[in-house]
């Protein structure tokens, strides 16, 4: 999350004067506008996920009344040649926030040329059809389109020119900041540890592939900052905000797919002493997607030259099951009043009304944010993904608190339904 001062924070939660963009341009630490650019119409977008390397875009609709921001140089004002946009985020009748530093990616005009007929005395062209002391001169009016991506895309290019590993005695920390050195600073949040790195490691051409495989191994990832800083942050945190109906929620939605919901792994590769084909079959005997239940039979199909055993299979095997049980998610669409602060990859707790008339509180993390707006924002529209079994717990809790009525724990106990007993490791210190 974007660091929000304490009367920002408040005017976030309330009612508040219309929020505004201050956007400036920046080449090699100096301005190249003397003024902010007037942004008449904006998109942003933020992902996070453990493939996604570019997490931030931007779109940008400029006012260009005399025809002077659209690029023909590289090295121009709004050019690709380096530019970089300085995104500012005001909060109405409050602070500002830093939203991020973007480069620009892509600079598109749109202009409108119409010619008008404008007294210049002194000026006599013979036979002109405009009499004397008349001429034509172009007026450009303009709008120039922008795209602008974070800071990361610099790393993202600069390619490792040959094989690498890590520096003598590094760790996995300190190698990150060592393959983005030339780039930005790197903040470490609290909540991630590190270690010395296997000297054996090796990274090949992609840079910041190599830093998403080494937080990886530290289970954390990394986004912009607001001024330009490269921030790792752990995967799993304590939620930042409650999104709930009446407090900043707009709209809840959820949805399910059945893609990719295996229930069996097949996993096969080659004996190493006779080279017969070795396989290891692993299926979910439990629950709603149990092998040959009303879910039915959805096998996925692993193979490799490196399992050389029935072991070796069978441990795999176990390893992608539960691997996949762990990342079950069910995803929800938020939309809320506009919140500049929220990052992808926060964790918040959004509260979902139920048909029954209670609402429950689902842990979700971040996975995508786009947010809109012309001269006024639009809104914040925020997907996230919510553990299956956190879900399900949540759920029960909701159950539960339904018969919080008059009595003892035993009397509440005994009107309880049966499907209570789905969920044995609440208590009655669980309650919400």
């Amino acid at each position: 999350m974007r660091p929000v001062d304490v009367v920002t924070e408040r005017a976030l939660e309330g009612s508040r004067p219309a929020d505004s963009l201050l956007v400036w341009a920046w080449r090699g630490g100096r301005l190249v506008l003397d003024e902010p650019l007037d942004v008449v119409d904006w998109s942003f977008g933020d992902s996070a996920g453990g493939s996604v390397k570019i997490g931030q875009q931007v779109s940008l609709t400029v006012a260009d009344p005399r025809g002077e921001l659209g690029a023909w140089r590289f090295d121009d004002a709004l050019g690709v040649g380096g530019t970089e946009l300085q995104i500012i985020y005001r909060v109405g009748g409050a602070g500002a926030i830093n939203y991020g530093k973007f480069r620009i990616t892509g600079n598109e005009p749109v202009e409108v040329v119409d010619w008008r007929e404008i007294d210049e005395f002194g000026l006599d062209v013979p036979d002109s059809q405009l009499g004397p002391h008349r001429r034509k001169k172009a007026i450009v009016t303009a709008a120039v389109k922008l795209t602008a991506v974070d800071l990361t895309i610099n790393p993202d290019r600069d390619k490792l020119e040959a094989p690498e590993s890590p520096a003598l005695a590094a760790t996995y920390l300190t190698e990150v900041q060592r393959l983005l050195v030339n780039h930005f600073p790197v903040v470490v949040e609290a909540g991630v540890t590190d270690a010395a790195i296997p000297r054996t490691t090796v990274y090949d051409r992609e840079r910041l592939e190599a830093v998403q495989d080494i937080l990886a191994r530290r289970n954390a990832r990394y986004r912009m900052g607001g001024d330009g800083e490269l921030r790792v942050y752990p995967r799993v945190t304590d939620p930042v905000w409650r999104v709930e109906p009446e407090k900043g929620m707009v709209s809840v939605s959820r949805k399910q797919v059945l893609d990719k919901l295996y229930n069996r792994w097949v996993v096969s590769g080659k004996d190493s002493g006779d080279g017969k084909p070795v396989t290891a079959v692993v299926s979910i005997d439990t629950g709603p997607l149990r092998f040959g239940g009303d879910h039915g039979r959805a096998q996925e199909f692993y193979t490799s030259d490196m399992i050389e055993t029935y072991g070796q299979a069978l441990a795999y095997g176990i390893q992608l099951r539960d691997e996949f049980l762990s990342s079950i998610a069910v995803e929800f669409e938020v939309e809320t009043t506009p919140r500049p602060e929220l990052q992808g990859g926060d964790w918040i707790d959004v509260g979902y009304p139920l048909t029954a008339g209670h609402v429950a509180y689902f842990p979700c993390q971040i996975v995508g944010i786009s947010r809109s707006g012309a001269k006024v924002p639009a809104g914040t529209r925020i997907t996230v993904q919510c553990s299956y079994n956190d879900m399900i717990t949540a759920l029960g809790r909701t159950e539960w608190a339904q018969y919080l009525t008059a009595g003892t724990p035993e009397l509440i106990w005994d009107r309880m339904p049966s499907t209570w007993g789905r969920l044995p490791d609440l208590t009655w210190d669980d309650l919400p």
